[in-house]
C-alpha cells in the first residue's frame, strides 16, 4: 500500500520527535521517507499507442510505468539516490528503496518515495527527466553515466538537421521534459519536494489576420525572420543564466506553400498561421538603443483586379517592414525568451479607404500544449 505524506503529517512527525528526543543531531542515516512529487502543470497525455506526447504529459507504458528518471544529489555534488534503481550505471549501496506511484488517469503527476536513506543535512538538489525516449542516444548515454552535480549540470541538447519531431525507438514523438528543485530533510529524514517539469525549448508561432473585410483579399510570399535567437544548442536541465551563449543567429519562417502556392489560407477567425520553430533560451543583444530583438517582416498583396503572378511585379505590391523592435502591447523590450514560453508574433492587416494599414504584435506567454516536436542529435 503506498502512502502520501502530507504536510500535516510531517508536522506531527517532526513535533514527535522533538518531544522524545535530545537535541543533539543524529547520527548517521535517520529512517525516514522523501516524496518528490512532480507535475506537468498541462492536460494529460500519453503516447504508449503512438498518440505524440507534446512534453504536456508523462509516458506511462502498458504496465503502468512512467518514462522517468529522479536523481537526488547531496550539498558535496554527488549523486546519491535515484530511479528507477537500476537508470545509471554507477553502482549504489544497499541504503534505501524507491517506489513510484503514479495515476493511470492524470499522466501529468507523479511522485515517487525514497526510504530510508537521506541525512537531515542538506540541502539536496533534485532532478528530473520525464520521457527519457525522446533524448538522443548520445545525451542519454552521458545522463545515465553522471554520478555528479557538475556532470548533470554539463548536459546539453542540440538541434539536429530535418524536420523537427522528437522520436524514440519505436517512431513515436515524445518530448523530454525536465525540472530540477531543492529538497530539504527534516531530522526525522522525512521530506517532500514539489518539481514542475518544463520543455527544454521555446515556441515561436508567426500568424496573419485580415481585418480589412475583404474575404477576397490574397496575401502571398509572407517571411518572418527574427535575429539573435538561439536555435541550436541548450542546457538539459535549468541553469542561471538558462541560455547557452555563441548560439545566437537569425532565422526565417515561411508560410507554408501547399500545391505550389504559397498564398495565405484564413480561417473563420479571418487567421493564417505560418510555419512553427521551437528554439533554445537565448537573452535579446544589446544595442545602442538598449537590449532587444529585431524583427523583419516581408509580404505581398495581391492588386484589385489582378491575378497573381510571382515574377510580374505589376501584379502584387509588396511591403517590407525591416528591424521591427520586439516588444510587447506596453512597449517593453521583450529581453528573453526562456523554456516552456511561447513568443507570438502577430500582423494584422487592416483597410482605410482603399489604402490597406498594417500593425505588429508581440507576445510572450507560456507556452500550450500544441507544436512542440524537435529534433535533438
Amino acid at each position: 500500500m503506498t502512502m502520501r505524506i502530507y504536510p500535516a503529517a510531517l508536522l506531527a512527525a517532526l513535533l514527535l520527535v522533538w518531544s522524545s528526543c535530545d537535541e543533539k543531531e543524529p547520527r548517521g542515516p535517520v529512517k525516514g521517507r522523501v516524496e518528490v512529487s512532480i507535475t506537468t502543470g498541462e492536460l494529460p497525455t500519453k503516447a504508449p499507442s503512438g498518440d505524440p506526447a507534446d512534453g504536456g504529459g508523462i509516458i506511462v507504458d502498458g504496465s503502468g510505468n512512467p518514462d522517468l528518471m529522479i536523481a537526488i544529489a547531496n550539498s558535496g555534488g554527488s549523486l546519491v539516490a535515484w530511479y528507477p534503481d537500476n537508470f545509471f550505471d554507477a553502482s549504489m549501496s544497499d541504503t534505501y528503496s524507491s517506489e513510484c506511484n503514479t495515476s493511470l488517469t492524470d499522466e501529468t503527476t507523479s511522485t515517487v518515495f525514497f526510504t530510508g536513506l537521506l541525512r537531515a543535512n542538506g540541502p539536496y538538489t533534485v532532478y528530473a527527466v520525464a520521457n527519457t525516449a525522446g533524448l538522443p542516444a548520445g545525451v542519454l548515454t552521458s545522463l545515465k553515466a553522471c554520478t555528479t552535480v557538475s556532470q548533470m549540470e554539463a548536459l546539453q541538447l542540440s538541434v539536429a538537421s530535418g524536420q523537427p519531431a522528437f522520436e524514440d525507438g519505436s517512431h513515436n514523438t515524445c518530448m523530454p521534459i525536465t525540472a530540477k528543485g531543492t529538497l530539504n530533510v527534516l531530522a526525522s529524514g522525512n521530506g517532500q519536494v514539489d518539481l514542475q517539469l518544463l520543455r527544454p525549448v521555446a515556441r515561436i508561432s508567426v500568424t496573419f489576420k485580415n481585418e480589412t473585410g475583404d474575404a477576397d483579399l490574397e496575401v502571398h510570399a509572407c517571411r518572418v525572420t527574427i535575429g539573435d535567437i538561439n536555435p541550436s544548442r541548450g542546457y538539459l536541465f535549468q541553469h542561471s543564466p538558462d541560455s547557452v551563449s555563441g548560439y545566437g543567429r537569425t532565422i526565417v519562417i515561411d508560410a507554408p506553400v501547399i500545391g505550389g502556392d504559397d498564398k495565405l489560407v484564413f480561417d473563420a477567425q479571418h487567421k493564417s498561421t505560418l510555419d512553427t520553430v521551437q528554439v533554445f533560451p537565448s537573452v535579446a543583444p544589446a544595442r545602442q538603443v538598449g537590449s532587444r530583438y529585431l524583427c523583419t517582416i516581408t509580404f505581398r498583396i495581391t492588386k484589385s483586379g489582378q491575378t497573381y503572378n510571382s515574377v510580374d511585379d505589376q501584379t502584387y505590391d509588396e511591403y517590407s517592414f525591416p528591424d521591427l523592435p520586439v516588444h510587447d502591447s506596453r512597449s517593453s523590450d521583450i529581453l528573453y525568451l526562456g523554456r516552456n514560453q511561447h513568443l507570438k508574433i502577430e500582423t494584422r492587416i487592416t483597410k482605410q479607404a482603399s489604402l490597406h494599414d498594417y500593425s505588429f504584435n508581440f507576445e510572450v506567454q507560456d507556452w500550450d500544449p500544441k507544436y512542440n516536436y524537435l529534433t535533438f542529435d
